[in-house]
């Protein structure tokens, strides 16, 4: 009897593990195919009003700062490197005073400025802009815009 419960006990534990076995490759499956991601398109970066908050820095024979606000509507941060300008210079103040009475704008080249993913920063470019001694006197306490175009890419 001994021999026949140690069969019968072997048996079934042979029988237990096949099925097992059975059970776990038909529940197992593999495969291979394909996987898809989309690239987003690059959105303009666009410049914000901050007249209210430029300090006057320009009179004749000065050169002055110019503050910018990047607005950048990208899902990831951007790395503005050119501010170049792209029109002519116009004032908050009477025709008289505009680009053409001596005030200019150096392209700034090489820059390094980080705007974060969905969010604006300010920068204030130094010595960018420059009142020479044609301004006329209707420049004082004008607000000058100019027009830029930015280039960057990707942080």
């Amino acid at each position: 009897m001994k021999i026949s419960k140690k069969l019968s006990i072997g048996a079934l534990f042979a029988g237990a593990m096949l099925a097992g076995s059975i059970a776990f490759a038909a529940w197992t499956a593999t495969g291979s195919g394909s996987g898809y991601a989309k690239a987003t398109s690059a959105q303009a970066l666009t410049t914000v009003d901050v007249s209210a908050g430029t300090t006057a820095t320009l009179y004749p024979g000065a050169t002055g700062d110019v503050l910018l606000r990047i607005a950048n509507p990208n899902p990831y941060a951007v790395t503005v490197t050119d501010v170049v300008s792209v029109g002519a210079i116009d004032s908050d103040t009477t025709a008289a005073c505009d680009g053409a009475t001596g005030v200019t704008f150096t392209d700034q080249t090489g820059l390094s400025l980080n705007v974060p993913a969905g969010a604006a920063a300010t920068f204030t470019l130094s010595g960018s802009v420059a009142m020479d001694n044609s301004s006329h006197t209707s420049c004082q306490g004008a607000v000058f815009t100019i027009p830029v175009t930015l280039t960057g890419a990707s942080a």
